[in-house]
């Protein structure tokens, strides 16, 4: 009886082992930041009025690593109408570099003084068979 009682027991502890869950770590090598894009890391669009109505685009686009492709699918400049930004110029498509993780692209657009302008871009990155956009507008700026 007494045999039989360590039987089931062992038996018993041994369908507990296997029933729990192991705890797994990850080592120090395996270890990534978390991130809310799998190829975009940051964006920045700006412009900087530099007078007589002259205004300075500033883009940059950084992937998360070396990619294949990556660049501005369109750059357009915006002015509010009627309490809605509408496009009004197209400065830039398909500009793109290549095998590289930061892309940077400045230009000027002449405005007229006195008006409210934004820049309107929408990024693109490809890299490995997959691909990710991402639209950015810049804050808005009054040329001088």
């Amino acid at each position: 009886m007494l045999k039989k009682k360590m039987i089931v027991m062992v038996l018993a502890g041994i369908l507990c082992i296997l029933a729990s869950p192991l705890a797994v770590y990850a080592s120090e090598d395996d270890a990534q930041p978390p991130r809310a894009s799998e190829y975009i890391r940051s964006t920045s669009v700006e412009i900087v009025p530099q007078g007589n109505g002259t205004l300075l685009l500033k883009n940059k686009l950084g992937a998360t690593t070396i990619v294949d492709k990556l660049g501005i699918i369109t750059l357009e400049i915006q002015k509010k109408v009627g309490g809605y930004w509408q496009s009004i110029d197209t400065l830039v498509t398909d500009d793109y570099d290549y095998n590289t993780g930061t892309y940077i692209y400045d230009c000027y657009y002449y405005g007229t003084p006195g008006t409210e302008y934004r820049s309107y871009v929408e990024f693109y990155v490809k890299n490995d068979g997959g691909s990710e956009t991402k639209i950015v507008t810049s804050t808005p700026k009054v040329a001088n």
